[in-house]
């Protein structure tokens, strides 16, 4: 069993000195017999309690982002270093793993303020994970010992901090920031430009900030920015990241009587939820007052009827079926629409085939952002002994793609499984983070020439 890092001894006396914030701690040490560690048993007793996490993440987005401590890790001179682009869930499941594996902690380049990838977009739950909460170990969907939600080697798990059927965002978000704090050094407000190569290791360009050489880079950039952004006007059209940010405001569908939604894939769904008001309570909201009265849904990819939502749908989204039918005063609130759409902005509203929208929410997909020598045309699928493909290696630098941002193809056992009958399943957590948990145990240590 790990000890606990500086960081997170920081944050276990800044929160036992805070009596507000120390009730949910000092409430879990009468179990601590049941935790393999006193640590786990502390942050679980924290992340249980409201006031207690919310203190924790406040201590956290301090220390990282204290300009003296992000300058002391930049200019370190550690040309055998591994650097990891990306603060997500595979950020943080390379850097534990690697860790307990015996290997130096990794630095951890965040381009946002915000650590934790988008799990962490808002600081307070705007939407559902997709896996049902339960506790185990990593594992098949179908395996009933396993939970989906895992982070491998983080210092408690998304089954720890809620009895919830489905989980929100800001539950792994708190998982996921906890294990960077444990076994990474993260520094935020990182823009990677370009990596090229300096014998034996590598060159990073950071806007702003002087080069840094790296012995290793792991590319774990998450899923990409939103494809549609430009169509975007941060008022009446907004992209997924746009729109859950405001759901994370105070009354955030105020005036939206009338509502679009584009795109068919997990965050257009998301979104419809929020729509619905059937996502996490939104702050200040009340039905009588913030209630979406339509919500038009432009996908060529989802049923259009009730009868089929609940053949064809898993069920996580299941809830959206209903909206699908008229309710008994014979109104219906959710209509699919199974055709292209192109939303035009006017002045307090959102345009679409000639019918105007209080609101439109842009979902149609994410593409990456470029980072000089880093296309993915520049990787090769990178396999274990085993045989797995479990990321993909630079033709040239010493650089692996890890997580969803790897595009890894479905193995022969899923495919039998039908893990690869659902697309979405691609970049799903709980096929990718044993991949990148296998990288970084394997990948050997580097060392000076």
């Amino acid at each position: 069993m790990f000890e606990p890092s500086a960081q997170i001894t920081s944050l276990l006396t800044a929160i036992a000195v805070n009596e507000s914030a120390a009730a949910g701690m000092r409430a879990m040490m009468q179990r601590e017999q049941e935790f393999p560690s006193p640590t786990q048993a502390r942050l679980t007793g924290i992340a249980l309690d409201p006031s207690g996490r919310a203190y924790a993440d406040e201590v956290l987005d301090t220390a990282w982002s204290d300009e003296r401590r992000q300058q002391e890790l930049l200019s370190a001179e550690r040309p055998t270093r591994e650097v990891i682009i990306g603060s997500g869930f595979h950020a943080a499941t390379y850097a534990a793993v690697r860790v307990l594996s015996g290997h130096p902690k990794p630095l951890v380049l965040e381009r946002t303020e915000r650590v934790g990838g988008s799990f962490a977009m808002t600081t307070r739950p705007v939407f559902y994970l997709n896996s049902r909460n339960r506790a185990g170990g990593a594992g098949l969907s179908g395996d009933q010992g396993t939970s989906l939600n895992y982070l491998p080697g983080a210092p408690i798990q998304a089954a720890n901090v809620s009895m919830a059927e489905y989980q929100t965002n800001t539950d792994m978000a708190f998982v996921i920031r906890l294990a960077l704090a444990q076994f990474a050094d993260v520094v935020p407000t990182a823009t990677v430009r370009s990596v090229t190569p300096v014998y034996p290791g590598v060159e990073l360009e950071i806007e702003g900030k002087a080069p840094l050489i790296a012995g290793r880079v792991i590319d774990a950039r998450g899923l990409g920015d939103p494809t549609d952004q430009d169509l975007a006007n941060g008022a009446t059209i907004l992209t997924y990241p746009q729109f859950m940010h405001r759901m994370a405001g105070m009354w955030p569908l105020r005036g939206a009587r009338r509502v679009a939604v584009i795109g068919g894939g997990d965050s257009a769904k998301c979104a419809v939820e929020s729509c619905l008001g059937i996502a996490p309570q939104p702050s200040m909201a009340a039905v009588a007052l913030d209630q979406v009265d339509r919500v038009d849904w432009y996908t060529n990819d989802l049923p259009t009827t009730c009868d089929q939502w609940r053949q064809d749908i898993r069920g996580r989204y299941q809830a959206i079926g209903r909206y699908l039918r008229p309710d008994r005063f014979g109104v219906r609130r959710l209509t699919v629409l199974p055709r292209r759409a192109q939303p035009v902005a006017l002045p307090g509203a959102g345009l679409i085939d000639g019918r105007t929208y209080d609101l439109v929410v842009v979902c149609t997909g994410n593409q990456e952002t470029d980072i000089d020598r880093l296309d993915l045309g520049d990787f090769y699928e990178y396999t274990t002994a085993d045989g797995i493909v479990v990321a993909r290696e630079h033709y040239e630098l010493p650089a692996f793609r890890v997580g969803p941002h790897a595009r890894l193809p479905f193995t022969a056992r899923e495919r039998a499984d039908g893990i690869a009958d659902i697309a979405a399943n691609a970049v799903s957590m709980f096929r990718t983070a044993p991949k990148t948990a296998a990288l970084a145990a394997t990948l050997p240590n580097l060392t000076p020439n």
